[in-house]
């Protein structure tokens, strides 16, 4: 502890001293420097934190730069956000290519930038110079707007529980209208405090759930400060988490009589101090959560070099709880006892639904994630989207299954649908009677999708590829999904105007077999185009876009 101490406070006076250090610009004519107006940077939330791919250089003269050229400028103090090489030392190595691309539209110069950590590293900030135009050079201290994907979409707020603790957070809603998954996300000792942005940049963790295809809110409380190790001997410290977790509950509940949250499909992921506070907010409320991922997970449990005896304690309320443990093996922040404990814990407790996932020091090298970075096991935690799907597949009681099969036949967001999949999905969300009978096809099909394949068939919702053979792993594409659609629309009895107008699609002619669907369902609101005047009818539909669809079908008012 007294090694790892020690290297912590060496890295942050190395940090200060390199903070502390300003880049000394020279002295621009002020006419010049009135040509640029505005300068905004456009980021993104990476695997090393926030990172910058454009700028928008809004200037009063834009026909000055008519001329204007990538290799007029240079770009300093960018980098992939690594910060140490394989024997640990700090470096900061600038892209040999700075992968400037350049547009102008109107009074905004839009340069594109390979993408690199802003502001910069531990040893600079970036810095962008031109000698032919001086004028256009700038640093992080000329940018007057930063936008950042995903993270503008959250919404500060502020929540006094009812035993008085105030939790400030962000809130990313869904933009369904009905009730939707909410991700509770809780952030590592580093982003404690009270920007309101930090615990939502410095890693994926609030973002990767959206940016991954899944319709869910996420709730983001940023705690002001950071816990002690061995919380579970400091009486006051836990006392305080404890209030934290009843306020966040009872915000939770809101949400939840709102109608904004489904209260079966509620998940929790934590890193660091964040796992270990997951750890917790699962014992304190052990019927809240559908399922969690705890990664590197603070010693909150209990002395993770003592027995599992003391875990089994902690643990006993959660084991019908579905948990991803992650950790690496050699984290030298988090030690990775206390999440094998956990497990070791759960498993003999009887948790049939508790995987873990430690990370050896090859694999960890693999990440570039070196010496201190051992610790930053959520990059490939967030990165492992089998983990994420079956997270998602969750809902509160399942232990990972829906109706009618697991998590291995789920519906991806990014991925095509197959047609037992629709079979399956359909069965359930039009709460389709039994049908008698076996398997109406010959050709065979998995034991999760027989008998939605059969209610569907029944139904008259879709028809087999041929009179024998339903071809259930077949990707259904766009037209095919039109005459799924259309079965529907009439099975409502929807109707298109007799004055319709009719939708022009340059790939679909009034012969092709579909033809008449895809109509149908455009005039119903169900399937557009994917452009003005192309429908796409060889597409596959994605899980993304079959959770729309169904979306627009449930709100459809029949005539």
């Amino acid at each position: 502890m007294k090694k790892r101490n020690t290297a912590t406070r060496n890295m942050g006076w190395m940090l200060a001293l390199t903070l502390s250090l300003s880049v000394i610009w020279p002295t621009t004519v002020g006419a010049e420097r009135a040509e640029v107006t505005r300068i905004q940077a456009n980021t993104y939330v990476g695997d090393p934190g926030e990172m910058v791919e454009s700028f928008d250089i809004t200037v009063a003269d834009p026909e000055k730069y008519r001329n204007l050229k990538a290799s007029d400028f240079e770009i300093t103090g960018n980098y992939d956000g690594y910060p140490l090489n394989e024997a640990a030392e700090i470096v900061q190595n600038n892209y040999e290519d700075d992968g400037i691309k350049l547009t102008i539209q109107d009074h905004t110069i839009h340069m594109e930038v390979e993408p690199f950590k802003y502001p910069g590293g531990m040893k600079s900030q970036f810095a962008v110079t031109s000698k032919t135009y001086p004028e256009l050079s700038f640093d992080e201290k000329s940018v007057k707007q930063v936008t950042t994907r995903t993270v503008d979409a959250f919404e500060k707020g502020q929540f006094t529980g009812s035993n008085g603790a105030t939790l400030s957070y962000n809130l990313k809603h869904s933009p369904s209208k009905e009730p939707k998954p909410l991700m509770v996300w809780l952030h590592g000792g580093g982003e404690v405090g009270t920007d309101g942005r930090n615990h939502l940049t410095a890693n994926r963790g609030a973002v990767v759930w959206t940016e991954s295809g899944y319709d869910t809110s996420v709730l983001a409380v940023q705690y002001p400060e950071n816990y002690s190790f061995k919380i579970y001997d400091n009486p006051e410290q836990l006392a305080q988490m404890q209030a934290y977790f009843v306020a966040q509950y009872e915000l939770i509940q809101k949400l939840v009589a709102e109608g904004e949250v489904d209260p079966n499909r509620i998940y929790l992921s934590g890193v660091s101090s964040g796992g270990g506070g997951a750890f917790r907010f699962l014992t304190q409320y052990p019927d809240l959560f559908a399922g969690a991922i705890v990664v590197a997970a603070k010693d909150t449990v209990a002395d993770y070099t003592g027995s599992v005896e003391a875990f089994k304690q902690e643990l006993k309320d959660i084991v019908n709880v579905p948990v991803w443990i992650m950790h690496a093996e050699n984290d030298p922040t988090t030690d990775s006892r206390t999440s094998s404990l956990a497990y070791q814990a759960l498993t003999e407790l009887g948790a049939k639904h508790v995987k873990l996932a430690l990370y050896d020091d090859a694999y960890m090298d693999s990440q570039r994630l070196y010496g201190g970075l051992r610790h930053w096991s959520w990059v490939p935690a967030f990165n492992d989207k089998e983990v994420l799907a079956s997270l998602f597949q969750l809902s509160k009681g399942t232990a990972g299954e829906q109706t009618g099969g697991s998590a291995e036949h789920a519906v991806q967001p990014a991925e095509p649908v197959t047609r037992a999949q629709i079979a399956n999905v359909l069965a359930d969300v039009l709460d389709l009677p039994d049908a008698s009978g076996d398997y109406p096809y010959l050709d065979s099909a998995p034991g999760w999708a027989k008998q939605a394949i059969a209610k569907v068939t029944k139904a008259g919702f879709m028809n087999g590829m041929s009179k024998q053979q339903f071809a259930p792993e077949t990707e259904v594409t766009r037209a095919q999904m039109a005459v799924i659609v259309d079965h529907v629309l009439s099975n409502r009895g929807w109707n298109a105007a007799s004055d319709a107008t009719v939708f022009s699609f340059k790939d679909i002619q009034g012969e092709h077999w579909a033809y008449k669907a895809i109509q149908n369902s455009a005039h119903a609101g169900i399937l557009s185009g994917i452009s003005k005047d192309q429908f796409g009818p060889s597409k596959s539909v994605t899980g993304e876009q079959l959770e729309l669809i169904l979306q627009r079908l449930e709100q459809l008012k029949t005539n």
